[in-house]
């Protein structure tokens, strides 16, 4: 049995690499390290000096057992990365605490000043006291609690197989330009223009609008929250033969270089000292990303600190055979002011 018959199968290209090359170099070869299978079927690790012995024509080799230091390295690594993962996951319970810990505060302590005020008779006649501001603060900081209980449960449904989509041939350009005006007052009043356009008015694609919404107004929840006034915020709709392009670009602070490969990787948040600003659980995204894969589609980001970012998704150009067209989405102003109020439930006055 020959020592190729013996190697690993993911270490045989060394060795045809080896052969394939100028014999008179293989006497330079040291620590040439190749897995080989023994006949019980176990792995061991060798390291390989390796000499061409020109007069007989002969390659040598002399292997050294390593099996024991290569399993403590592997083992090591895997502890390293074991541990990288339960730091994560650490640092986002810990983060989660807060999510949840801030709202309910804020909630308990404006139910206290409401008591206090009804308990003295004075709520309907102390100027002092602007009841709209409490009740306010309740119904806001309730949209974010209910926020993040609709990206933990969507999250784990994901991961666990549970979570689908219910797709339907619809005017992807209407679901757009419909959920972006539904947030224009909104940015408005915090300063910033938004500006809608479209190379066409129509689209059919297949798809499930809800998931449409929800990415859109993650992605432009994202735009506001890093935008300051006075800022822009482009939403573009374009195709190619097969594909729909939908971009959101801002004017914001941008995402710096070496950031931008995590910024989709669940649980993390690109900068500590962004979120002590702007609340978020680090899932957003993560959940926007996974949206976009299970309709086929892409999602990408472009992103220069200080100038902005532009986030873009791309779709599959394809529809549902033998099934009907939906131009219209039915769905009542409360209903989506409802939406657009939990997913921008976490934006405060930050500059």
């Amino acid at each position: 049995m020959n020592l190729l018959t013996l190697t690993h199968s993911n270490d045989k290209y060394k060795l045809h690499d080896l052969f394939s090359g100028n014999l008179d170099s293989i006497s330079t070869i040291t620590d040439l390290c190749i897995r080989l299978i023994t006949k019980n079927n176990c792995i061991k690790w060798l390291n390989w000096n390796c000499s061409y012995i020109n007069s007989d024509n002969v390659i040598m080799f002399t292997g050294k057992d390593i099996t024991d230091k290569k399993e403590l390295e592997i083992e090591k690594k895997l502890m390293e990365e074991s541990l990288h993962v339960e730091n994560i996951k650490n640092e986002f319970f810990a983060n989660i605490s807060h999510e949840f810990k801030t709202p309910l505060n804020i909630i308990l302590a404006s139910l206290q000043v409401i008591n206090h005020n009804i308990f003295n008779k004075n709520i309907k006649f102390s100027k002092d006291f602007n009841l709209k501001k409490y009740t306010n603060s309740i119904k806001q900081n309730s949209y974010r609690l209910l926020r993040l209980a609709n990206n933990l449960i969507d999250i784990t449904k994901i991961d666990s197989g549970y979570y689908e989509i219910q797709p339907k041939n619809c005017n992807i350009v209407s679901i757009i330009e419909d959920i972006t005006i539904s947030v224009a007052q909104y940015m408005k009043d915090k300063g910033i223009d938004l500006i809608f356009d479209t190379s066409f008015e129509e689209i059919i694609i297949s798809c499930d609008p809800d998931k449409i919404e929800r990415i859109m107004l993650n992605l432009l929840s994202n735009a506001v929250k890093y935008t300051k006034s006075p800022g822009i915020i482009n939403v573009f709709i374009d195709k190619t033969e097969d594909t729909v392009i939908i971009s959101v670009k801002d004017t914001g602070i941008g995402i710096p270089k070496e950031n931008i490969s995590i910024i989709f990787e669940r649980f993390i948040q690109v900068d500590d000292t962004l979120t002590r600003k702007c609340e978020g659980s680090g899932i957003g995204l993560s959940l926007v990303q996974s949206l976009v894969q299970m309709h086929g589609g892409k999602i990408a980001v472009y992103s220069t600190k200080d100038i902005g970012s532009e986030f873009t998704f791309t779709l599959p150009l394809q529809t549902i055979n033998n099934s009907d067209i939906i131009y219209n989405i039915n769905e009542d102003s409360h209903s989506k002011l409802d939406k657009c109020n939990i997913e921008f439930s976490d934006i405060y006055s930050l500059y």
